[in-house]
C-alpha cells in the first residue's frame, strides 16, 4: 500500500522562516553585523564614522567623508601637493575644496586599539560565530512561532 506525504512548497517554508532575500532574517543579519562591527570601526563605537550610517536590508553604508579611506587603510593625498591635509593654527586641518584625493601606499595609523581598515572582515574573523548564533536563534524563534 502506498503512502503519499504532501510537502509544503519550498517558497512557503522559506517565507515562514523569514529567510527569503530581503526578508526579516536578512534584515536581522545586517543589523547584527552593524552592531558587532562598531568596536572595529576607527575611533570605536562612538566615532563620527560609526554614527553616520545608513542601514538597508542588504547593506551598511558609512556616510562620513573619511569612511572610504579609513576602510581602505591607505593615506589619500592632494594630487598637486602630495599632502593628506593642510593645517592652519586658527582653523585646524583642512583640504582644498573640490579636489579629489588620490590613494598612496602609505598605511594609515589607527589609534584606537582593535580598530582598523576593513572593519567588516575584522568583525567576521573575531565575532562571526556570535553573528551566526544570533541569526540562528532568530530563525529558531520564528520557527517556534510558526
Amino acid at each position: 500500500m502506498e503512502v503519499k506525504i504532501e510537502m509544503k512548497p519550498t517558497s512557503t517554508i522559506i517565507a515562514n522562516l523569514g529567510i527569503q532575500e530581503n526578508g526579516p532574517v536578512h534584515k536581522f543579519f545586517t543589523n547584527t553585523c552593524y552592531k558587532y562591527m562598531g568596536p572595529f570601526v576607527p575611533g570605536g563605537v562612538n566615532s563620527h564614522i560609526n554614527q553616520n550610517v545608513f542601514i538597508e536590508t542588504d547593506s551598511i553604508t558609512y556616510l562620513s567623508p573619511s569612511s572610504h579611506y579609513q576602510h581602505i587603510g591607505k593615506r589619500y593625498v592632494d594630487p598637486k601637493y602630495g599632502k593628506g591635509a593642510f593645517f592652519s593654527s586658527d582653523y585646524g586641518f583642512w583640504s582644498r575644496p573640490g579636489i579629489t584625493k588620490i590613494p598612496t601606499n602609505i598605511p594609515l595609523e589607527y589609534h584606537t586599539p582593535g580598530t582598523g581598515s576593513y572593519w567588516d572582515k575584522r568583525m567576521i574573523t573575531s565575532k562571526g560565530d556570535q553573528v551566526v548564533k544570533e541569526v540562528q536563534d532568530f530563525v529558531d524563534k520564528r520557527r517556534k512561532n510558526d
